[in-house]
C-alpha cells in the first residue's frame, strides 16, 4: 500500500438536484412496483462527483495508475453514469477501470482480490481501489438481502504499488468466504489473527462490531464507524495505520466475510 485517502461529504451533489432525476428514477422503479421517496430524492450524493473531488485534492501530481477498481454497495444517485470509466478519465494515467457491486459490505475486498490477481499477471505497476457509499436511497430496496444504508456520504481511495515492501508496504493476503454465519465469521477472523504476528492491528467492520469477537482479540482492535457499512474499515485504514493490519468485514444479509492483511511501513 503506497497511500490511502478519505473524504466525507455533508451536502447533496449537483446530480441529486438535477430536474431529470425524478423522472428517470420513477421510470426505473415502475416495472418493479417500487415507490419513489420524494423527500430523499434530492439528498443523495454522486459517486462520480465524490471520487472526482478526492482525486483532484489528493492524487493530483501522483504517479500514473494502471488499474482502477471502483467498489460500492448502495446504488449511485446518478445511475446514468458509468462511474469507473468516468474516474479513469480523471485519474493520473487514465487507467483500465471497472466496478464491483452486488457484494454488499465486502465489495471492496472483492475489488482488492481482483487487483491482486490482475497485478500478478504482470503489467500493473500501480493500482487504485476506490470505495464509496452515499446515504440517501430514494426508494425502498427490494430483494432478500438489501444493502445496509449508510448514515453519511463517504469515499476512500487506497493505492497499491508493485514496488519494494520497505517502500510501498505489502498486501499479504485477501480472503473471501461466502455462506458463513456470524459465529463462523468470528471464528475465521480469530483464526486469521492467530496466524499473524503478535504486533497486529485488527479493524473490524460494522457487520462484526456487535459480536463478542472484539472483546477477545489480542493486540489493538479498532471498530469501524457504524454509519459506514461499506467504507468503514477502509476509512480507518486511511487514518494513518502502520504495521501489520488485518481488515475484517461481514455482510450478514449475504453471509459474506472479507479478510485482508496489509503490512504498512512506518514513515
Amino acid at each position: 500500500m503506497s497511500g490511502a485517502w478519505r473524504r466525507a461529504f455533508g451536502a447533496a451533489s449537483d446530480s441529486a438536484r438535477d430536474p431529470a432525476l425524478r423522472e428517470y428514477v420513477a421510470d426505473m422503479l415502475r416495472p418493479h412496483g417500487l415507490d419513489l421517496a420524494e423527500d430523499r430524492l434530492t439528498e443523495g450524493q454522486s459517486y462520480g462527483e465524490m471520487a472526482a473531488a478526492l482525486l483532484a485534492r489528493d492524487l493530483a501530481g501522483e504517479d500514473p495508475v494502471d488499474l482502477l477498481v471502483f467498489a460500492f454497495a448502495v446504488p449511485d444517485v446518478a445511475p446514468w453514469r458509468a462511474t469507473a470509466s468516468y474516474l479513469s478519465h480523471l485519474c493520473p494515467g487514465q487507467p483500465f477501470a471497472f466496478a464491483v457491486c452486488d457484494q454488499g459490505a465486502v465489495a471492496p475486498f472483492t475489488a482488492l482480490r481482483l487487483i491482486r490477481e490482475y497485478a500478478s499477471a504482470g503489467g500493473c505497476r500501480r493500482a487504485l481501489l476506490v470505495a464509496a457509499e452515499q446515504a440517501a436511497m430514494p426508494y425502498q430496496q427490494a430483494g432478500t438481502a438489501p444493502a445496509a444504508t449508510p448514515a453519511r456520504h463517504a469515499v476512500v481511495a487506497v493505492a497499491f504499488d508493485q514496488g519494494p515492501r520497505s517502500v510501498s508496504g505489502h498486501l499479504e493476503r485477501v480472503r473471501l468466504h461466502a455462506g458463513v454465519t456470524e459465529s463462523q465469521a468470528c471464528r475465521l477472523v480469530c483464526d486469521a489473527v492467530a496466524d499473524l504476528p503478535g504486533m497486529l492491528t485488527t479493524v473490524v467492520g460494522t457487520g462484526l462490531a456487535g459480536a463478542a469477537l472484539t472483546e477477545g482479540l489480542p493486540g489493538r482492535v479498532i471498530v469501524a464507524p457504524p454509519e459506514q457499512p461499506c467504507t468503514g474499515v477502509w476509512w480507518e485504514l486511511a487514518a494513518g495505520l502502520t504495521g501489520m493490519v488485518l481488515l475484517a468485514d461481514y455482510d450478514p444479509g449475504l453471509g459474506h466475510l472479507g479478510l485482508a492483511v496489509i503490512e504498512i511501513p512506518v514513515g
